[in-house]
């Protein structure tokens, strides 16, 4: 099966879809597609995925970029997208360290979307991250399929402060004992902007362990959501898996959305979620102003402060210190 038969058998996407529950589909174009689809390797995924946007890159007939990093190497590398839509695999090998930076492709067209299959290998140790200016595409996606085999790590952070609206989903399969993966998200956003954030992740092994954090400074019409699911499979014991979302509303408008949900099928586990959303703490606030700061530069250390300590308990890599340097 090719990507645009797969399209037209689920059609566009709808509220009432799980995966879109807190998307406004409207602002989705309708797609004029390549009048052929080749990639038949990526036939068996095709079948079984049920996400629009996971698909769109694959039905817009784009050539995929390979890029294989050998067993052991040391690799540090920019990946940009030259057009509105690409595909890029990455190979991972065994004991192989790499630090990917995912950069924006500047032209500013009416859509935009990509999409990573990141197969990682025994021992890897990955980081993938971006931290872009903020962009006036009016929409982006960006679907990441990631596959972990035993003793792998992956971290994923990201900084998204776009004048549009974007779209980050990701499938994480956990498919070796003691496989690590993490995620850190901030959402800086004011105007009428938007970014939401749909993952599924699978413990598929035992002693497997995943980390979500996620973090929202609202400001204006601005609007955050975050659908995080975590399955826990058969036979999985020693698993662990936490999920904290923390949201500040600077404007009286601005919202967010929060979706946890835990699929449990195995009881030797420990799995965990949180949410908190308020404002900025009052009494830091008088404190700072009553020592002469002004009242917007305390906001602005206040809201560096919050954003600076989602990141901190990174290792000290590149994507660390570009991260924070953002602040």
């Amino acid at each position: 099966m090719d990507a645009i038969t797969r399209i037209q058998q689920l059609g566009m996407p709808r509220r009432n879809n799980e995966l879109w529950t807190f998307f406004p589909v409207t602002k989705i174009p309708v797609q004029d597609y390549a009048s052929t689809c080749t990639e038949s390797e990526f036939a068996d995924l095709v079948e079984k995925e049920t996400d629009f946007a996971a698909l769109l890159p694959i039905a817009k007939g784009t050539k995929p970029m390979v890029q294989n990093i050998a067993d052991g190497a040391s690799e540090m590398a920019m990946l940009k997208c030259n057009n509105d839509f690409g595909h890029t695999i990455l190979n991972i090998g065994k004991g192989a360290k790499a630090s990917l930076e995912i950069l924006d492709n500047k032209v500013v067209h009416e859509i935009a979307a990509e999409r990573f299959d990141i197969n990682v290998d025994e021992g890897a140790d990955v980081e993938i991250f971006f931290a872009n200016p903020a962009s006036d595409v009016p929409l982006r996606f960006r679907h990441f399929r990631i596959t972990q085999a035993a003793n792998s790590t992956v971290r994923f952070s990201s900084i998204e402060r776009g004048n549009g609206i974007t779209r980050v989903s990701i499938d994480c399969f956990l498919k070796g004992e003691g496989a690590n993966f993490e995620i850190r998200t901030l959402n800086k956003l004011n105007g009428t902007s938007e970014s939401h954030h749909r993952l599924h992740i699978y413990h598929e092994a035992p002693r497997t362990t995943s980390t979500q954090f996620s973090r929202n400074l609202l400001d204006g019409k601005s609007n955050a959501s975050y659908d995080g699911s975590v399955i826990v499979e058969e036979n999985c014991t020693g698993v662990n898996s936490s999920q904290l979302v923390n949201t500040i509303l600077l404007g009286e408008e601005s919202s967010v959305s929060v979706k946890p949900i835990l699929k449990i099928y195995h009881d030797d586990v420990e799995c965990t979620h949180g949410n908190t959303c308020g404002e900025l703490d009052a009494e830091q606030m008088f404190y700072l102003v009553s020592r002469g700061i002004p009242k917007e530069t305390a906001k602005a250390m206040l809201m560096a402060s919050f954003a600076k300590e989602l990141f901190q308990a990174l290792p000290d890599t590149p994507a660390k210190k570009r991260l924070l340097q953002q602040f």
